[in-house]
């Protein structure tokens, strides 16, 4: 039976309504329904090729000439069954004119549209002559429509893509799935064709109407499903850190009405504002603890309603594992987490170095800011950060806020001096100390009225004890974390307790904090106040936070228990033993803020702690306990799940990673300078009980100079100590899997690593996937482990430590550890290991497995004579390898200037194979000015070549030669500004620093006034310096005089505060004056009128510069220099008022403080 007219006109309809339905855009339907003809589409395409003619970049539009002539036939077959509707005309003609128009604007972008056209153009049957030879069959009407359907899921694919509307950030990301979806289409319509020249019935017909449906939606699945994967073992194995819980943890505890006073400022109403561009980034700066966290908090509450809200709530007890990159890659994945076109984007844009290099990170991250509309990203704690990363975050931060038009930021952390000079006329301010009185008052009314409820005071109690506090507001002088910690103290005490302990308030925050400190010294009986001392010193020594459960284990280990037997028998209240200025969060202990660690720890306070003594004590303490029977690595496996009930493998994860750090901290500390015996006891116990006799990671190890001082006296032990150092190196980088032990074991000096493997496949046995839990040991463990059980079993993963609260949990995660994208060329190192991603692997398939393309040297037209030298630059800058091959003849006959402009411009611009090419290793002096040609073209990939180059041509070179050629390319590095060329160079640069007189001359090659001079006023390359500083360990034991030299040169070269605080706090005399008539630090900054300098005077008085110094054989005074004079242009305070505050902050420290840098 055949399907009547009137029944396919009706197919026809319903094909319309689905279009416009999932189309989901009235005004672009409208728009499609102008175009009526082909003639207007012809129109369309002429006007486009005369406005590209003009702009020098025809494309090739007569391919799309078989789809349109293919649609104009089938346009004058259908007419004669629909009634030449209009709205069917218009939906075949206007759709492709809105595409080409809109894609014209990119050249990608309107090629792939021409492409896809021209591809299914050559799909296209001859309507008429198909339909003239099956007349007789009655369901080729039927196949016209569903042609008419397959037309319409092309064009609805396209426009939906390109009515996106950043369509042009997205288009390399997102148009290859789009494409990938149109192929299905194009599918459809070759079965289509065959339809039309077969003898089709109306089975026929459904079966495709079904196959149209299944198809295409199976495809939305199957990608959705392959996308997700492909992000989420991105996600995995780059770990972002997730602060989402300290969110919800700073919610839980922030008093009502606090931060309404922001919420209504003008500055911070303007910088809501997205259209506003003139307010892109918002510093709220004040002084420690003055609630900035909290009003971040409320900060992210109030954009969450506005757009995407990304925040990083950064803390001093994560600065180890906190950096810049790791910033950039928690704010990249919060961004992509619920939308899916943006986990395209980063599928697609990911590369390996995505978890290691910050400025591939920042581009990645800029391009979804760019796509996603109003973003607003709050940034908290800045100043509790390493000062490196802080300032590389911040110079990431100005360049994305210039780029990214609807991004706004928020910075918010103390006006340090270094973030000063980077946000200085780049941020608008709101100082947050100034402004904050009543929502202290606030805080104080709330917490006093739960306090009394709590503690029923009568009446007349109550009057009192809010008479005494009365004043605390005022007193906390804008210090939140002053008035918590006054009513902290006095939270469990009687009343006449309370009236001593605040009928004078503590002054300043330090005052409270040596309250407290001082009733942790009297605490009896003698052995309470050890405990909380040692807890105290503990909390503040280690990287990474210890649990609550971790530190209740280590007060139990025993050097006199050999055997483990110590267990824990009750939970510890830390905040009852250690006072307010403890808390636990999540399980983790922490001060409650950086000043407590900086308080308790200062040795220019009576009784601190030294944290050195701490280091060691909790060292000594993981030691002994990887020195105890349970760790035995002949301990039987009943034995070891016997242990895990009885809670004995609480401090495992904490002991394994940390005990070699721990010693480290001690042994690299100023105070200390010999070795205590019980350490080397300890350690030579380690070393001979838990030696792994099957060791095979090699008896060359890199020299480790923070275990220099185990080298001369203890060489087995530095041996040892150089060996695990590496392991955990290798670990930190490595994908190693606790269950696949034997490819990664042996590579582990000590049986700690087997013994580890162990335990954990006994933790898995024991812990049961039921979520009922019955008949289990899940609530036995977890009250010994957490509720976090479960742990990954990567061990470079964080989850290995945090763990997981369920079964299934953990093994989601652990999936997406996978790479399993593999590689299909046999014998390819990637055909096992594999990538995270498509879009990785496909990269390594174009990049190392696409045929060589061979270049026909005869179809080459030989070129004049005059033209090979241009021809020749062109081929060299554009890296054209085999192409210059067959031109070396005429290269070899060039002149000795063109040959060696050639060489510098393909160190700039070209490979390592470019530059074996042509490159003629004439002396050690050319290959020097091929390398400075690569670090000026920020060539990484010929930087690195050369270098290894040079290394290995100059091995017969004396050290001090190498040294003299390492410093004189440490310039050129460091005034690069490239972070990845100098990783580069750092990798090839060996300083010599085995003797004094080495040592000495080492020093003096990296502080010369041409190195610092390289980084003059420029933060970005002032912190590489620092990286370069510190890492090599330029200044460590070095004599005074150098470092007051290399801060002489700072001041007369840049001023720059951050160079300077580095040089003072290693010693530097700020007072120092070269010779007679010699001028004093002070003076050459005040003898400048810029900014700099005049922080740079501020920072010198701070730190105790005499004011009143004079050159010898000058009568001028400092305050009478221009620079003195101008200062309060920049500092809005004039010299003798910031003399005079200088002063006023010295006179309160004591007088050995007083001598140094105030950051000590």
């Amino acid at each position: 039976m055949s399907t009547s007219p009137n029944a396919v006109q009706v197919i026809f309809e319903n094909a319309i309504r689905e279009f416009k339905a999932n189309l989901k855009n009235d005004g672009l339907y409208s728009n499609i329904l102008k175009t009526n003809s082909i003639d207007e589409v012809y129109d369309a395409t002429n006007k486009l090729q005369e406005e590209q003619a003009k702009k020098g970049h025809l494309r090739h539009l007569s391919k799309i000439e078989p789809y349109l002539e293919g649609l104009r036939n089938y346009s004058s077959v259908i007419e004669v069954f629909t009634q030449a509707k209009p709205e069917i005309l218009a939906l075949i003609w206007g759709p492709i004119k809105l595409l080409l128009q809109w894609a014209s604007t990119l050249k990608q972008s309107f090629d792939a549209i021409v492409n896809t056209t021209a591809e299914i153009g050559v799909l296209l049957p001859e309507f008429q002559d198909a339909t003239t030879l099956f007349s007789h069959n009655k369901q080729v009407n039927d196949v016209l429509a569903l042609f008419f359907q397959d037309i319409l899921d092309f064009y609805l694919i396209a426009l939906k893509f390109f009515s996106l509307t950043r369509w042009k950030y997205l288009f390399e990301s997102l148009w290859p799935r789009h494409r990938d979806k149109i192929k299905v289409v194009m599918n459809h319509m070759e079965r289509h064709t065959l339809l039309m020249r077969n003898e089709v019935r109306l089975e026929h017909i459904q079966a495709e109407h079904g196959a149209r449906l299944r198809a295409l939606e199976h495809f939305e699945r199957t990608e959705k499903s392959l996308r997700r994967q492909d992000y989420q073992n991105i996600e995995t194995n780059v770990s972002p850190r997730n602060y989402e819980g300290r969110l919800d943890w700073l919610h839980g505890r922030i008093c009502e009405g606090t931060g309404k006073w922001l919420l209504k400022d003008a500055i911070f109403v303007k910088w809501l504002d997205t259209s506003d561009t003139s307010t892109k980034i918002l510093w709220l700066q004040g002084i420690p603890g003055a609630g900035k966290t909290f009003l971040s908090s409320t900060v992210v509450e109030k954009t969450r309603s506005l757009g995407h809200t990304l925040f990083a709530f950064l803390s001093y007890n994560l600065t180890s594992s906190t950096s810049a990159l790791s910033i950039i890659h928690s704010l990249m994945f919060q961004l992509a987490s619920t939308n899916d076109d943006l986990q395209a984007v980063l599928c697609q844009s990911s590369r390996e170095n995505l978890k290691s290099n910050l400025s591939a990170a920042t581009d990645i991250l800029t391009t979804l800011l760019s796509c996603a509309g109003p973003v607003y990203i709050t940034i908290d704690g800045v100043d509790e950060i390493d000062v490196v990363e802080r300032s590389r975050l911040l110079r990431q931060i100005l360049e994305m806020s210039k780029v990214c038009g609807e991004t706004k930021f928020i910075i918010s952390s103390r006006p340090e001096a270094d973030i000063t000079a980077i946000l200085d006329g780049e941020t608008a301010t709101i100082r947050v100390d100034n402004r904050n009185s009543g929502s202290i008052q606030a805080f104080i009314n709330l917490n006093t009225q739960k306090w009394f409820q709590q503690r029923d005071f009568l009446p007349e109690a109550r009057a009192e004890i809010e008479g005494l506090l009365a004043p605390l507001a005022s007193n906390s002088k804008g210090m939140f974390l002053y008035a918590k910690i006054v009513l902290s103290s006095i939270e469990y005490l009687d009343l006449g307790e309370i009236r001593n302990e605040i009928r004078a308030l503590p002054e300043t925050l330090d005052d409270a904090y040596a309250r407290i400190l001082a009733r942790i010294n009297s605490l009896r009986p003698p052995t309470l106040k050890d405990k909380a001392r040692k807890l105290l010193g503990w909390i503040g020594s280690c990287s990474t936070p210890l649990t609550i459960h971790e530190i209740e284990q280590a007060l139990v280990v025993s050097q006199e228990d050999t055997e483990g037997k110590g267990k824990v028998l009750s939970t510890l209240n830390i905040v009852q033993i250690c006072g307010p200025i403890v808390e636990v969060v999540d399980d983790y202990v922490q001060f409650v803020h950086f000043t407590v660690q900086e308080y308790i720890f200062s040795p220019h306070i009576k009784d601190s702690i030294n944290a050195a003594d701490s280091a060691l004590s909790l060292g000594i303490c993981c030691i002994t306990y990887l020195c105890q029977g349970h760790h035995d690595p002949e301990i039987l496996d009943e034995d070891i799940r016997r242990n895990i009930l009885s809670g004995a493998y609480r401090l495992h994860d904490f002991a394994t990673t940390m005990w070699l750090e721990l010693i480290e901290r001690f042994v690299c500390s100023d105070s200390v300078h010999i070795l205590p015996d019980e350490l080397i006891s300890l350690l030579e116990i380690l070393m001979h009980e838990r030696n792994n006799r099957q060791y095979n990671g090699g008896t060359e190890q890199p020299t480790q100079w923070k275990l220099e001082s185990f080298k001369q006296c203890w060489p087995e032990l530095y041996d040892m100590l150089c060996k695990s150092t590496g392991f955990h190196q290798i670990c930190s980088r490595a994908e190693y899997h606790k269950s696949q032990r034997d490819t990664w074991i042996k590579l582990d000096p000590l049986t700690i690593s087997d013994t580890s493997t162990r335990i954990y496949a006994q933790f898995d046995q024991l812990l049961c996937k039921s979520a009922k839990h019955k008949n289990c040991h899940c609530h036995t463990i977890q009250r010994h482990y957490s509720q976090r059980p479960f742990k990954c079993h990567f061990l470079n993963c964080s989850f290995r430590r945090h763990g997981f609260q369920t079964w299934s949990l953990r093994d989601i995660h652990i999936k997406h550890h996978d790479r399993p994208w593999h590689c299909s060329f046999p014998g390819c190192d990637f055909e096992d290991g594999g990538f995270l991603s498509r879009k990785m692997r496909d990269d390594h398939l174009d990049r190392f497995h696409q045929e060589a393309q061979v270049v026909d040297v005869s179809n080459l037209e030989k070129p004049d004579s005059d033209e090979i030298q241009p021809l020749l630059f062109d081929l060299v800058k554009a890296d054209k390898v085999d192409t210059v091959k067959a031109f070396m003849t005429e290269f070899d006959s060039l002149g000795d200037n063109i040959k060696t402009g050639l060489q510098i411009l393909a160190a700039r611009f070209g490979s390592p194979s470019m530059l074996e090419l042509i490159a003629q290793w004439k002396s050690t002096y050319h290959e020097k000015n091929l390398i400075h040609a690569s670090i000026d073209g920020k060539n990484v990939e010929n930087f690195a070549y050369l270098l290894s180059r040079t290394k290995e041509n100059t091995k017969e070179f004396g050290s001090d030669s190498k040294q003299q050629t390492y410093a004189l390319d440490a310039v050129k590095v460091l005034g690069s500004g490239s972070e990845e060329i100098f990783k580069e160079w750092k990798k090839y640069v060996d300083l010599d620093m085995e003797s004094d007189a080495k040592r000495h001359r080492t020093r003096l090659l990296y502080t010369t006034q041409d190195i610092i001079r390289s980084v003059a006023k420029n933060p970005g390359k002032e912190s590489l310096l620092l990286m370069l500083w510190k890492e090599k360990s330029i200044f460590e034991n070095c004599d005074k005089a150098i470092i007051t030299s290399a801060l002489r040169i700072v001041v007369m070269q840049d001023c720059s505060v951050n160079l300077a605080q580095f040089l003072v706090d290693r010693g530097a005399d700020i007072n120092y004056q070269t010779g007679q008539g010699s001028l004093p630090f002070l003076q050459h900054a005040a003898r400048k009128t810029t900014a700099a300098a005049a922080r740079m005077m501020e920072f010198l008085l701070r730190c105790g510069a005499n004011p009143e110094a004079r050159g010898n054989h000058l009568s001028i005074k400092i305050r009478d220099e221009r620079g003195a004079k101008g200062i309060s242009k920049w500092l809005g305070m004039s010299w003798d008022e910031i003399v005079a505050k200088a002063q006023e902050e010295r006179a309160k420290l004591p007088a050995e403080k007083s001598a140094k840098s105030p950051s000590q």
